[in-house]
């Protein structure tokens, strides 16, 4: 076989894989989203604080009074305490200029963030501890994005269902891209499989090492999007989420299987289609 042949039988090859890998990598984020759609939105949620500033006149008693009825509460996540010293400190480095010394006092208040377990993150049961927490002499003012909360509740059932379709869709588009791309690559060799028929030539010999080559492609293909794609959830984890990475184990592995059983599938059924097409087909219809 000459260097040129060789040559372009690699080049075939090597842009079957790199198509291959490209829609299994967004095959498996995909696959990876749908499964995580659940925590994504429940970690959104447990990030909405309700905020409840505290009187001047508060005393110490009242306050930790209040912390330990908040430390019983089971649909509390945790809260922190701002004394309004401290938050004099932070809104003073936000704004670049000792607003305290200008002003001649503190205008702030105390203040406890509030976070609750997202399965709390209701506009009825956050309405009802808001009231709760009003009622109490020494609470200046409970703060809180309650039209975050009714729209992040309001149309989260619609995304997953709109999620659920799309997942559907796309999956269907992988196949179909990656049978495309088989296809377009066992054309070129149409002609050596017919005259591998005409010469006497089993289908089973013929196909098999179509078959294998087109398995090995796609193995290769998902190994390549597979590291790809851990090695970009480990940098994005490090540098912006900072996610246990054990809680999202399970949905990582399953998003890789996934690129892994599409590609072997996909590669085998196509290969057989396709060169059993080429097979039945007359000489004449190959040109």
């Amino acid at each position: 076989m000459s260097s040129t042949n060789t040559n372009k039988i690699f080049s075939n090859y090597f842009l079957v894989a790199v198509s291959i890998s490209t829609v299994l990598f967004f095959l498996a984020s995909f696959v990876f989203f749908v499964l995580n759609s659940n925590k994504i939105v429940d970690d959104f949620k447990e990030k909405i604080p309700v905020v409840v500033f505290f009187k001047d006149e508060a005393s110490k008693i009242e306050l930790s009074q209040f912390e330990k009825k908040l430390s019983i509460d089971d649909g509390i996540r945790e809260f922190i305490y701002t004394s309004k010293d401290d938050a004099a400190v932070k809104f003073s480095s936000e704004i670049g200029e000792n607003f305290v010394e200008y002003l001649g006092y503190n205008p702030l208040l105390n203040s406890i963030d509030i976070y609750f377990f997202a399965n709390k993150v209701e506009t009825s049961y956050i309405n009802d501890v808001v009231k709760a927490f009003e009622k109490e002499d020494f609470v200046y003012e409970v703060s809180y994005d309650a039209p975050l909360i009714f729209l992040i509740n309001d149309n989260f059932k619609k995304i997953k269902d709109w999620v659920l379709v799309l997942a559907i869709i796309f999956i269907f588009l992988s196949i179909l891209l990656i049978n495309n791309t088989i296809r377009l690559s066992i054309y070129s060799n149409r002609m050596t499989i017919k005259t591998m028929q005409l010469v006497g030539a089993t289908k089973f010999f013929i196909k098999k090492p179509f078959i294998l080559t087109q398995i090995k492609i796609g193995f290769l293909s998902a190994v390549i999007s597979s590291a790809l794609f851990v090695s970009i959830i480990i940098y994005l984890n490090l540098n912006y989420f900072n996610i246990n990475l054990s809680v999202i184990q399970n949905s990582i592995i399953i998003s890789v299987s996934v690129s892994f059983l599409i590609s072997f599938l996909i590669s085998y059924l196509s290969t057989n289609l396709i060169t059993t097409k080429f097979l039945n087909s007359k000489i004449d219809k190959l040109y």
